[in-house]
């Protein structure tokens, strides 16, 4: 199988990462992660659904953004589909991610008035 090319996609609130996200394009997602947080002040969900490669350098960019997104009051929410590479890696790494894009549709539970 050949590898894809590295390649992050912003929009609003959003940075989808494709291709293989190896030791050299993790300088780039490093920097793409800390724009499109402004400097990790604001949230922003990281869809890995399309991340070919995901070794344990790439992890630990991810680690480090989440951390410096928290330190500033921001969040940065991992997203991978189920059976994906990204999925399983973040598994194994027992780092919280969503399944999908979309915000948690779980209505509040409301008190059972009789």
């Amino acid at each position: 199988m050949e590898e894809r090319p590295f390649s992050a996609t912003p929009s609003p609130g959003l940075l989808t990462v494709s291709g293989s996200v190896d030791e050299y394009a993790v300088i780039a997602l490093r920097n793409v992660l800390r724009e499109q947080s402004a400097e990790y002040t604001s949230s922003l969900a990281v869809d890995l659904t399309d991340a070919d490669y995901l070794p344990s350098v790439a992890v630990s960019v991810l680690v480090a953004a989440m951390r410096s997104c928290e330190q500033h009051g921001a969040e940065l929410t991992l997203v991978a589909t189920p059976g994906t590479i990204a999925q399983r890696v973040l598994m194994v790494c027992a780092l919280p991610y969503r399944e999908t894009v979309e915000a948690e549709t779980t209505p509040p539970e409301t008190p059972v008035v009789a």
